[in-house]
């Protein structure tokens, strides 16, 4: 009868729970974004070069070793880096701290205690008393029982920040490899481009100093010499701009290593590379830019919010704690250890959420909310990553097709430069038609440079969005 009765009491206690929320979405991880068609369809097999991917050091395929070590350096000492480090730590140690609520808690306790009960009081063996007792438990232990999987939620939900976290120092450490790899190659084609600018500069004063003579000799008027006058001008402005350009990419790059400006100043620049071909498999799946950095990150997030909504749905059943102690107590010190003072004790602790004002119910809204505003931002995350790839295999197609025409007109501009060369040695022209043939030649030389400087930047750039050869780890740990 007595067990019956028990039987029915619980089941009244546990009908009396808070009620879950209805229609709310399930606690696993959505996929339900699917990408399809490969790289190699978007480009069109242009330029793509099958080989291992990803490659996490993608930057060494340039083979510069400035820049190998340069990136190094900055890899070490970016303070960005270090914090985004440092929130792994953070994590971890949150992911630790969770785990143990999933342990037993073991512990000891002592009191000695000195009480003066009233005269007339409550305990009316020691009313006007002045007593010292003392309890010495030597076994105390709690656990709680995690039967709806709340406290396994948290700790998973720990796990997937930590694994966020992870993901996002893998995007940190992919933007600073991608800033420090674009602005060195802007400062490498610069350097030449100076060279270039040099070289027009030289050829400008020759002419004019032709063109004086000339004028002095009255084979021209002043006014040829006026216009070549500012020509000379404007490319002693652009030199200037340029060099500009130089300090202030040498600034930056040190800033992006962690170091002061003046440190930027001995970093050595080796010629831009013949940048073509990007090695990663020919028909390699769209899915696959799932390795992105900030794809993972959003999807761990995914996994998060569904371990925390799964928390605030258990919010909603009984709790369960298991207490025990041991020990001895006694309100004469002397004969605490007397065999009759041992104590002991051991059962269930339950609290029932009964009334909670509704707190429960909103908490549960709000971690649904909050899954539902991820699976959209993992959405968006994968979409915005598609479009850019694209985007970039665009530019640098583009780029390219560019370079092939520019290579073209400087044949063009060369042959015409040895041709007006031999026409003046012929005296069939005077030396101001061959001196501006050269500076033609040079001012397409120029922009041929700012084109392989642009294609440079756009390799880097398509490293950058295809993820950089991120690899996801397995575990936290």
């Amino acid at each position: 009868m007595k067990r019956s009765i028990a039987l029915i009491l619980s089941l009244l206690l546990l009908g009396a729970c808070a009620h879950l929320p209805q229609h709310l979405p399930g606690d696993k991880m959505a996929h339900d974004t699917q990408i399809s068609g490969t790289l190699a369809q978007l480009d069109g097999h242009a330029g793509i070069t099958p080989g291992a991917w990803p490659a996490s050091n993608w930057w060494e395929s340039a083979q510069l070793p400035a820049l190998n070590n340069l990136i190094s350096e900055a890899l070490r000492n970016n303070p960005s880096l270090q914090a985004a480090s440092a929130r792994i730590l953070e994590a971890k140690a949150a992911a630790a701290n969770q785990h143990a609520t999933l342990l037993p808690h073991f512990s000891a306790g002592a009191a000695v205690t000195q009480e003066h009960f009233s005269q007339q009081g409550l305990h009316a063996p020691l009313n006007g008393k002045t007593i010292t007792y003392g309890v010495l438990n030597p076994l105390e232990m709690r656990y709680h029982l995690d039967l709806w999987g709340r406290d396994s939620d948290h700790f998973r939900a720990t796990l997937g920040e930590v694994r966020v976290h992870q993901a996002d120092y893998a995007e940190a450490k992919l933007l600073l490899s991608t800033r420090l790899a674009w602005h060195y190659f802007l400062l490498a084609g610069d350097v030449q481009r100076l060279r270039q600018v040099a070289h027009a500069e030289a050829l400008h004063s020759s002419l004019l100093r032709l063109e004086q003579q000339r004028w002095h000799d009255g084979l021209s008027s002043a006014r040829t010499v006026y216009l070549q006058e500012v020509a000379r001008a404007r490319v002693r402005q652009s030199a200037a701009e340029i060099q500009a350009a130089i300090a202030q990419q040498r600034y930056i790059l040190a800033a992006l290593a962690g170091h002061g400006p003046d440190w930027g100043r001995d970093i050595p620049v080796e010629p831009l590379p013949t940048l073509s071909t990007i090695t990663i498999p020919r028909n390699l799946p769209l899915r696959l830019i799932a390795h992105r950095p900030d794809i993972v990150a959003a999807r761990w997030e995914i996994e998060v919010a569904a371990q925390q909504m799964g928390a605030a749905r258990a919010a909603f059943y009984p709790d369960v704690n298991i207490a025990l102690f041991a020990g001895w107590n006694s309100i004469h010190l002397g004969d605490l250890f007397s065999p009759g003072n041992l104590a002991d004790a051991i059962g269930p602790v339950i609290s029932l959420p009964i009334f909670e004002g509704g707190r429960l119910r909103a908490h549960l809204r709000e971690q649904n909310a909050l899954y539902i505003a991820v699976k959209d931002h993992y959405r968006a995350t994968i979409l915005d990553a598609v479009r850019e790839v694209a985007g970039r295999l665009a530019i640098w197609r583009q780029t390219r097709q560019k370079l092939r025409e520019q290579r073209q007109m400087i044949l063009a501009a060369e042959h015409t430069t040895t041709l007006t060369e031999s026409t003046f040695h012929s005296g069939m022209t005077n030396k101001a038609e061959a001196y501006s043939a050269q500076i033609q030649e040079t001012e397409i030389k120029n922009q041929l440079l700012a084109l392989e400087t642009k294609n440079a930047q756009s390799w880097v750039l398509l490293h950058a969005a295809l993820g950089g050869g991120y690899t996801p780890r397995k575990n936290p740990a």
